[in-house]
Formats: structure tokens, C-alpha cells, sequence
């Protein structure tokens, strides 16, 4: 039996010194290789509580040796590691029973994930990033600091993504670098990123209502962190006021957004060589997405343009009717089009008290059902007080998505769905929570 209580300190430690002596697609093996076998160890030592059996020890045993092993391959970042290690656990015998040293403050792994942004907001004088003022069309990148999850399990991370220690127990993403860039500059990172990424995918996430630019991007990067999207993530942010009594002004700048969102899409499918275009709009984001796609035929860009993938449509606050009325010029160009409503989601319940009608987002007897739209009712699971964000929250849902996007199954493939039948079809339904 071992005492590896130094060995993650000691990787920290060292971590920062790991791109002295690897570069390129070596330290991308390397930290994909760390990565797993952390997430292995975090999980041996979480569930197995103060007391463990010589099989789980073994286990950990096992996990922390893979860890070791991964520096050991690659001299001096082994001898290093040994060193650290052996200095911490010299110090832990020192301290004894009493609190332990500034040394042994809880690391937090982390991954540091880019991704490219495009806004029309204004940017925030003197500053880097954006505020809630209507702008220009801008381009860049930003960068976004994930808590990762040992859940995550042995799923390696995309190679783009960057492996980090915090010496900061806060478990919240943190948004880092704002960047911006020309267009041109945008559609080149973009050709990069995606020669690197899977398949020429890139994923756009489109925020919703009160939602302030950090926010928006650092729900961008936690989506595609969840889904571990192995292409490129992307973020399109609107002017929204970024609080709960901007409603109206945020429809107004929603609306007014359209033509440069238009003008992004087109960009993105003619300039970047994507393959494959999904998007995710949230709530309000979706009136965005909805007439801008069908006021734009993205099938008629120019050949060799890349094409829509899976269009989705999460709780949208959208007239159903308007809704109804776009679809067909939607589902046309897309790969396919999902629908995620519930009717215990009481954001769109006080947006519809509000419009005196219907949203597209809400489920019941006006459930939207629809050629060429998989609709999916979430009323059944539990989604929190406002069940309005369960898109992006409810590991269910979150594993849904990542079965359409990640794995192409169709609802019927899918876990935990269930066949509804409607008078304009069928919709399929989560089962009930137990």
C-alpha cells in the first residue's frame, strides 16, 4: 500500500514545465495520456471513502502508477516529478496532524478550451471584452478555464483543448483572453482549428435572453466541454442587456441582429472550410436563428461551401405559429432539426402571459409536431425552479444531444425516449424520473 497524497501536487507543480520539453503532437499525447489517468484516480478516490479494500487500493495503486508512468516516458519531466514528490511527502511527515502547508492548497485541474466568437455588441471602452451596447460585426477568439469532471472519464480531450492546474479551489468556469480578429484573420484560425479538429465540424452556440457576453461565452465552452465536441466550438453573441427587465430591449436588439448573424453564417460555411455546421440556440437566440435561417438559403452558397448539420431549437422563445411557419425553409437545408419544449418551463410560461401566445419551447396539447423536426418533450424530467436552461444543465438532455451530435443516432436509438403519438406524427418524450 502507497501514500500518493503528494503525487497531484507534485504533477501541478511540475505541469507548467511539461511544454519546455514537449512541443506539438508529443504533448498532445501527453496530456491526453495525464489527463485519463487523473480522471481515473479522481474517481477511484471519491467513491471509495476513508476506508479502502486491497481491491479498490490496488485500483488506485494502478491509476496513480499509469500517472507516474506518463512522466517517466518523457526524461527529465519524470525525474521531476519524483523530485516534487518526494519533497511534499517529506513535508507531510513534517506537519503531521496539524494543517497542512501553503504547498498542499486543493489543485484544481482544469481544461483551457478556445473558442471562436463573432458579436455585434459594442466593445467595453478601455477594456478587452464586450458590453451590452449594439456594434459592429466583430471576430476573435476567447478562451474559457472548464473544471473537468473525472466523470468525464476515458474520453480523451480534443487536441486543442489544454490541460491546467489552478491553485484556486473555486469550482466556476472562468473566462480568460478576449481577442479580436479581422474576418479574414477569423476564417484562417478557423481553416487551422478545423484541420485539427474531427471531420471539418464546427459547433455554434446561440444565447438567449439576460445574457451578458461572459456568460454567453463561457455556456459556449461548458456545452462543448459536456458533449467533449471534438470539432471546432464557435459563439455567436447578441447585444441582450444582460438582465431581467431588458426583455424588450432584447427583443428589439435580437431582431436588429439579424443581418450581421446572416452575414457570420455565411462567412463561416464560404470562407472557414466547415464541413458541417451545427447550431444550438437557447430561448430567445432561437428568433435569431430561426428568421435568419429562413431568410437565408444556405443551400444556394457557392459550391464547396459547407452545409448545415443538426439544427437545434432549445426551449425556444418563439411565437409557435411564426415557428410553424419557418420550418419548412429551416428543415430543408439542415442535416436535421430538433425541437427541445416542456411545459414546466416557466420562463416561456411568462413570455407567452406576455405575447398572449403560445411558444414554440413549450409542450402540452400545442406541442409543436412537425415534417422534418424531432421534437422532444423534457416536462418529465426535474429541471430545476425556472426549468428554462435545461439544455445546457440536465446531464439527460446534455446526453441526448451528445447522442444526436456526437454519434448520429436518431431518437429512436437514443436512451431514455420514448414514442408520443400526435395527430401531426409522433414526438418522442424522456421518460419519467424514478
Amino acid at each position: 500500500m502507497e501514500d500518493w497524497g503528494p503525487l497531484v501536487p507534485a504533477v501541478a507543480r511540475v505541469w507548467p514545465k511539461a511544454e519546455e520539453f514537449l512541443h506539438g503532437a508529443e504533448l498532445e499525447r501527453f496530456e491526453a495520456r495525464v489527463l485519463v489517468a487523473l480522471r481515473a484516480l479522481d474517481a477511484l478516490q471519491q467513491t471509495s471513502g476513508t476506508v479502502l479494500t486491497p481491491e479498490k487500493q490496488e485500483a488506485v495503486d494502478a491509476a496513480a502508477r499509469e500517472v507516474a508512468a506518463a512522466f517517466e516516458a518523457h526524461e527529465p519531466l519524470g525525474a521531476l516529478l519524483l523530485a516534487e514528490f518526494d519533497s511534499l511527502a517529506e513535508s507531510q511527515e513534517r506537519f503531521g496532524p496539524e494543517p497542512p502547508p501553503p504547498d498542499w492548497i486543493p489543485w484544481q485541474r482544469a481544461l483551457l478550451m478556445p473558442v471562436l466568437y463573432a458579436t455585434d455588441r459594442a466593445t467595453l471602452p478601455g477594456e478587452t471584452g464586450f458590453g451590452v451596447e449594439r456594434g459592429a460585426l466583430t471576430y476573435g477568439e476567447l478562451r474559457v478555464g472548464i473544471p473537468d469532471d473525472h466523470r468525464m472519464g476515458a474520453a480523451e480531450k480534443p487536441r486543442l483543448w489544454r490541460l491546467r492546474f489552478r491553485d484556486d479551489p473555486a469550482k466556476a468556469a472562468t473566462l480568460g483572453s478576449v481577442t479580436t480578429s479581422t474576418a479574414q484573420e477569423f476564417a484562417q484560425l478557423a481553416r487551422t482549428r478545423l484541420a485539427k479538429g474531427e471531420d471539418g465540424q464546427a459547433l455554434v452556440f446561440v444565447h438567449g435572453y439576460n445574457v451578458t457576453f461572459p456568460d454567453a461565452a463561457i455556456r459556449a465552452a461548458q456545452i462543448a466541454y459536456d458533449l467533449n465536441f471534438t470539432g471546432v466550438p464557435m459563439l455567436y453573441s447578441w447585444p441582450s442587456k444582460g438582465t431581467m427587465r431588458g426583455y424588450v430591449a432584447d427583443e428589439n436588439a435580437v431582431s436588429r441582429s439579424v443581418p450581421y448573424f446572416q452575414e457570420f453564417l455565411r462567412h463561416v460555411l464560404t470562407e472557414t472550410g466547415v464541413r458541417e455546421l451545427h447550431v444550438i440556440a437557447h430561448s430567445m437566440g432561437n428568433r435569431l436563428l430561426t428568421q435568419a435561417l429562413a431568410d437565408l438559403d444556405t443551400t444556394s452558397l457557392p459550391h464547396g461551401s459547407g452545409r448545415l448539420g443538426q439544427v437545434i431549437f432549445a426551449a425556444p422563445d418563439v411565437d409557435a405559429e411564426v415557428f410553424r411557419q419557418r420550418l419548412p425553409r429551416i428543415a430543408r437545408q439542415a442535416k436535421g432539426c430538433t425541437l427541445y419544449a416542456s411545459s414546466a418551463d416557466r420562463a416561456l410560461q411568462v413570455s407567452r402571459t406576455l405575447a398572449a401566445s403560445p411558444r414554440a419551447g413549450q409542450s402540452g396539447d400545442g406541442i409543436v409536431v412537425a415534417p422534418g423536426l424531432n421534437t422532444i418533450d423534457a416536462t418529465e424530467l426535474d429541471t430545476g425552479l425556472m426549468s428554462h436552461s435545461y439544455v445546457g444543465d440536465h446531464r439527460s438532455v446534455l446526453a441526448d444531444v451528445y447522442g444526436l451530435l456526437r454519434q448520429a443516432l436518431p431518437p429512436a436509438k437514443r436512451f431514455g425516449l420514448v414514442s408520443v403519438p400526435h395527430a401531426g406524427g409522433s414526438y418522442w418524450s424522456f421518460q419519467p424520473q424514478k
